[in-house]
């Protein structure tokens, strides 16, 4: 039995030890751990995929829409159809601007506010930029909202004013600082009683030999409304005819937000598009603005607008373009009559770098 008994036991001693050799064997060596710095860390895998992880799960959150003040270069009316409507759509809202319409008038300078930074985007005629240039005010237009030039000198139509110097000798109620209308007086040495517009009708009413500094597109059809004939006498009939209305800006937004600049752009140039069809209904915004100019002639003047805005250049290159040589003429205009000094560069002026393509 003893024989039998030992070799059992070594046998027995035999297999424990080979099964703790082997348990030991399989523990991994120093420095070959997977929470080793040098080992390289889990990909995902498709049963965890990248949008698991705690950085990819965060969305961003979104931007907050840039603040845009507008300043108006007068009261709230049909030549600023375009920024209406994209206001009304969600023109401006889809560019990430939050925009706000400050109305102007007579006593409101916008090219200052715009150029001091009180306001992003304004408007003014193009020989006015070129005037404030060369006082140095930076302001820039960055598209031509209207193509051509509305201005006239308005007349009951009693008058039956045909000539320039059918004016002479008149009273007019006139808007100061206007190019347009100082350059026709010199061409043509007009000798007027001048009186500045309060933005009203009243005294115009009175005087039935008055004559009315405005637009064609505007003051003729309020008349008509309060049931009174009048006409207009166009100054481009002079051969002056500049852009009429610029969207401007500062010269430093305009270097700092270029990308601003365009999205605001395309949502006018939406909105213009949008206005020509609907403009009822956003002439309805307009007058809480102007409750003053009744919704009627709104619609009315809205009509009168579409030439000037669609027409000209606009007509085949698009909405805002503006020309080199119409700027140069409007400057050797300027400098003829003394109402320009200096050769200004009208490449510093205006840019049509901007406008939607």
């Amino acid at each position: 039995m003893t024989m039998i008994r030992k070799p059992f036991k070594l046998i027995l001693l035999f297999l424990i030890t080979t099964v703790i050799l082997a348990a030991c064997g399989g523990k991994a060596e120093p420095g070959a751990s997977s929470a080793s710095p040098e080992s390289p860390k889990p990909s995902a895998s498709a049963s965890q995929s990248p949008a698991a992880s705690p950085s990819a799960s965060s969305e961003e959150k979104p931007k907050e829409p840039r603040k845009i003040t507008v300043q108006l270069g007068w009261f709230a009316e049909p030549e600023y159809g375009g920024e209406y409507a994209a206001l009304v759509q969600g023109y401006f809202a889809e560019e990430g601007l939050d925009v706000t319409i400050k109305q102007g008038g007579p006593k409101v300078n916008g090219r200052q506010i715009v150029a001091t930074g009180n306001a992003e985007f304004g408007f003014a005629k193009a020989d006015t930029v070129l005037q404030n240039r060369e006082e140095g005010l930076p302001i820039v237009a960055v598209a031509a909202a209207l193509q051509g030039s509305p201005q006239a000198l308005i007349f009951h139509k009693s008058q039956n004013i045909q000539s320039f110097e059918d004016l002479n000798g008149r009273t007019a109620f006139f808007v100061p600082g206007v190019p347009a209308y100082e350059y026709v007086k010199k061409k043509y040495n007009l000798q007027l009683k001048e009186q500045v517009t309060d933005g009203t009708l009243v005294r115009f009413l009175a005087d039935e030999t008055s004559l009315l500094h405005g637009f064609s597109t505007s003051e003729p059809i309020t008349l008509k409304e309060q049931g009174v004939e009048a006409e207009p006498f166009l100054l481009s009939e002079s051969g002056y005819d500049p852009y009429e209305i610029t969207i401007i800006t500062s010269e430093s937004f305009l270097k700092e937000n270029p990308e601003v600049v365009k999205g605001y752009l395309r949502a006018v140039k939406k909105g213009w598009a949008y206005y020509f069809d609907h403009f009822e209904e956003v002439n309805v915004r307009i007058h809480e603005d102007n409750k003053e100019l009744p919704i009627p002639a709104m619609n009315e003047q809205a009509v009168a607008y579409k030439p000037f805005v669609t027409g000209g250049d606009a007509a085949t290159e698009g909405f805002g373009v503006m020309k080199e040589a119409r700027w140069e003429e409007n400057k050797k205009q300027l400098l003829e009559v003394g109402l320009l000094k200096n050769d200004v560069d009208v490449n510093e002026a205006f840019t049509t770098e901007y406008l939607p393509k």
